[in-house]
């Protein structure tokens, strides 16, 4: 930023967008004081274009046009709002009407995070010619953040209750008890997610796609920009997220998409940053919950983006800090590093092969992680829906220290979830760990003699035997300190009816070994210490926050509570079966 550019003066006014149905969005335009034309950005967001205003000052004391607009049927917008149906269209003809108005030079940019980092991918995919740049940080994606691995989330319904009509809900959202209530209500009697808009008394159209989706097939395609679409796009894209982000592995899926489809241009254009930051850290933290950064992680994205969008509109130079075209920060290492690719960063798969003596249930008796695979007794546990224990620990505060009570909003602090760990929430919290009530089973390895960078995305290879059709897992990863401390690495999800990725899914054989590949861990990216141990969890999911399974061959959203069984889960690791958790090193 130039000397005194902060202390540019600026105007702003409210402003109303055509489309091309006659329907008008409402806005809020910032512009320097005295400017002429110039490019502008523009956020389309259904959380209020007023709440976008500190923003909106500062790119215009920056001297670009700021354009904040409230999606359709939100705010001061027209119509009724549906999420994920019009922000492209929509977006489209406000890009093109901003671009041919007199304070405009022709060149638009767009803005956001989270909901607004998913319709800038779907506004780039409708192609409008004024659109220079497309700045995405923690971009949700549909079928990959949520559901995940085919197990979705009453999160969904908590979202959408926050937009309801033309204001916003944040204090009802915010409100924990009572979406505990609804949700312990649900998962004590075997209730369908189909039930909640009739609890809620709101109904919101496309809703019910959200709540029975396993995420993947047509549903969710059409809510990203297509393969044409994306061969046709040749924009520069800067894509930011963090280990810690709830969004991370929709930031990343819409990265490599751009990668797989575009053409070399859009290629050469694709930045990608990978921070150590969370969902709402997206300003360039340098602490996340308890886990506490080195001086380096702590970047001012917003004057980076403000750099990027000036590079584009051929104001200034590019970004020093991209150097490369995918970085990422190494934790605990406390340093940037940089690649050409994505793939180019990840390390080496290296196996380390699970082991027991038959009892790995519990943290303090573990099996172990072996660099060889041995012939030893499988262990077992259940996933059994009528086990209500872990609803206790889900009402239990967590421990972390950034609780207080306005912190809440839609992703609720206060209280331990299962959902929300295993998505990057809170990670030095372990209690998951601590007490899997029968439901998981538990690997350590042996303390590392040295140092090594995990970068990438692992893989867990199981060969698990199930006497039910279908049961809901969750793989943990965590790096345990010397002191007994735990960090959070990475996890996944996965229904076993749909470990083939299919749409409809495949029951699983009963009493039959079958290989399972838990496949879409999120990227993790530390420093493990000498001394640490790598903590492996497989447990069954029991949390109010995910889409409850009750393990038979329905359907799950169509499952009835007469249905309900105890999944009886075997888990093989002799010679025959030799099942591994694959960990991505960086030599």
């Amino acid at each position: 930023m130039r000397r005194g550019d902060s202390m540019r003066d600026y105007t702003a006014r409210f402003i109303q967008i055509p489309m091309r149905d006659g329907i008008e969005l409402g806005a809020v335009l910032y512009l320097p004081s005295g400017a002429g034309r110039l490019p502008a950005v523009m956020e389309m967001t259904p959380y209020l274009a007023d709440n976008a205003h500190s923003i909106g000052v500062e790119f215009a004391r920056e001297g670009l046009a700021f354009v904040a607009v409230d999606c359709r049927g939100r705010g001061g917008s027209g119509g009724e709002f549906m999420q994920w149906r019009n922000d492209g269209p929509d977006g489209f003809d406000a890009v093109q009407w901003i671009a041919e108005q007199a304070w405009c030079d022709g060149q638009v940019g767009l803005f956001g995070g989270s909901y607004t980092g998913w319709n800038q991918w779907s506004i780039a995919g409708h192609l409008p010619p004024a659109l220079k740049t497309i700045v995405p940080s923690a971009a949700f994606m549909g079928g990959v953040d949520i559901p995940h691995g085919g197990v979705g989330s009453p999160y969904m319904y908590r979202w959408r209750v926050t937009l309801k009509g033309h204001h916003i809900s944040w204090n009802l959202a915010a409100d924990t008890l009572i979406f505990n209530r609804i949700q312990g209500d649900l998962y004590r009697r075997h209730g369908s997610l189909l039930e909640v808009p009739g609890m809620l008394g709101f109904e919101a159209p496309g809703w019910e796609d959200d709540l029975v989706a396993t995420g993947w097939g047509p549903i969710w395609e059409a809510r990203r920009p297509s393969p044409e679409s994306l061969r046709k796009l040749d924009i520069p894209v800067l894509s930011l997220t963090g280990m810690y982000d709830t969004c991370l592995p929709g930031t990343l899926t819409h990265h490599r998409r751009y990668d797989e489809h575009g053409g070399e241009k859009a290629r050469r254009q694709n930045y990608l940053i990978i921070g150590p930051w969370d969902h709402r850290g997206m300003r360039g933290t340098d602490r996340v919950y308890a886990l506490q950064f080195g001086p380096a992680a702590k970047v001012d994205l917003y004057a980076l983006k403000r750099e990027w969008y000036r590079w584009v509109f051929g104001m200034g130079d590019k970004p020093a800090f991209l150097d490369s075209r995918v970085k990422h920060y190494l934790c605990e290492a406390d340093e940037w590093r940089g690649a050409d690719s994505l793939d180019a960063l990840c390390g080496t798969q290296r196996p380390l092969f699970l082991a027991s003596d038959g009892h790995a249930t519990d943290v303090f008796r573990s099996g172990w992680l072996a660099d060889s695979a041995a012939d030893t007794p499988s262990d077992r546990f259940v996933s059994d829906p009528s086990d209500f224990r872990p609803l206790e620990t889900e009402s239990r505060l967590s421990r972390s220290p950034e609780l207080d009570s306005h912190s809440g909003a839609v992703f609720p602090r206060a209280y331990n979830s299962l959902f929300f760990i295993q998505g990057g929430e809170d990670p030095t919290n372990a209690v998951f760990c601590h007490n899997t009530f029968g439901q998981g089973v538990i690997y350590h390895s042996a303390p590392l003699e040295a140092p090594i960078d995990l970068v990438g995305e692992p893989e867990l290879r199981l060969w698990l035997s199930c006497d039910a059709p279908d049961a809901d897992l969750c793989v943990l990863l965590y790096e345990v300190l010397e002191d007994g401390s735990a960090v959070f690495l990475s996890s996944d999800l996965l229904r076993l009816r749909h470990r083939d990725g299919s749409t409809d899914g495949v029951p699983m054989p009963p009493q039959t070994p079958t290989e399972v590949r838990f496949s879409k861990f999120r990227f993790a990216t530390r420093r493990l210490l000498r001394h640490s141990r790598i903590r492996l969890v497989v447990r069954a999911t029991a949390c109010s926050f995910m889409q409850k399974n009750l393990n038979s061959a329905t359907p799950v959203h169509l499952q009835q509570p007469e249905e309900a069984r105890v999944a009886r889960i075997e888990v093989l690791h002799d010679r025959a079966h030799p099942a591994a958790l694959m960990l991505p090193i960086v030599k």
